[in-house]
């Protein structure tokens, strides 16, 4: 599938039990090709990309994306294939997009592995301390478009110091200033329609992945949530914030979660 904001990529051998990662905005399906592969000899697995811009050229004009267009995009999307069972695996804020899909009444999710995603803590804390550094910047460039060549700058050496460090997720949304005024526009969206109450609801229980030297968002948060859900929690020490992307240990043991809850049928 290739709308004007989504792009679907499927990896579906017969009769397997089905994956759905869900992703972060903005940020490109290729970030999970070490996860696919890993997945790919006993699971059917979805994976997605969202737009910045206009048919995500990287100087056409913002993309507005509404967190409820996105999850109503992969509604369809998996109804088309005739998924209606699936383990849920969540990045970053793809954890919002999990929970939605979890609580719809539409699919039967079997179990639920978010990585580096915590969300819906409502009066127990906040989500990340994205709060009180990105989530101004942001909104800044709303508020005064001449800041955004320096809002632009300030993020793209961030983005590289990060990447520098092994994180490849960070470069895309920041690689020009267009992208970054489509990547604020759908963060700050997706920040006001969080749900304050509840986690991703799953058959079994789900699994915490949280890496050590993740500069997004602090273990404490993750494992804040999986005590509030009754999900397990495990610290992966060195992994940064899109460690699924270049750390083969944390892909094994996303496989070895998604063995252990399979249903013994794919839900197709």
């Amino acid at each position: 599938m290739d709308s004007a904001f989504l792009t679907m990529r499927v990896a579906a051998p017969e009769h397997r039990p089905w994956v759905v990662v869900c992703n972060t905005v903005g940020v490109p399906d290729t970030v999970f090709d070490r996860l696919v592969a890993t997945l790919a000899d006993s699971h059917s697995v979805l994976t997605w990309s969202t737009s910045l811009t206009e048919n995500d050229e990287p100087h056409g004009r913002p993309v507005g994306l509404a967190t409820g267009d996105l999850v109503t995009a992969v509604t369809e999307f998996l109804h088309g294939l005739g998924v209606v069972e699936f383990t849920g695996v969540s990045w970053c804020s793809g954890t919002e997009i999990l929970h939605r899909l979890s609580r719809s009444g539409k699919f039967r999710v079997v179990g639920h592995c978010c990585i580096n995603g915590a969300f819906n803590l409502g009066p127990d804390g906040p989500s990340s301390d994205w709060e009180n550094t990105v989530e101004p910047l942001f909104r800044l460039i709303g508020a005064r478009p001449d800041a955004l060549p320096g809002v632009s700058a300030l993020l793209n050496s961030a983005a590289d110091a990060a990447t520098e460090g092994g994180d490849p997720a960070l470069g895309f949304p920041y690689s020009t200033p267009e992208r970054i005024s489509g990547y604020a526009a759908q963060c700050l969206e997706m920040k006001r329609s969080r749900t304050l109450a509840g986690f991703v609801d799953s058959q079994r229980t789900g699994l915490y992945l949280s890496g050590s030297e993740d500069a997004v968002q602090a273990p404490a948060i993750a494992r804040r949530a999986a005590e509030l859900s009754a999900s397990s929690f495990e610290l992966v020490e060195g992994g940064h914030h899109a460690m699924m992307a270049d750390t083969q240990r944390v892909c094994d043991r996303v496989r070895e979660y998604c063995e252990a809850v399979a249903p013994e049928r794919g839900g197709r």
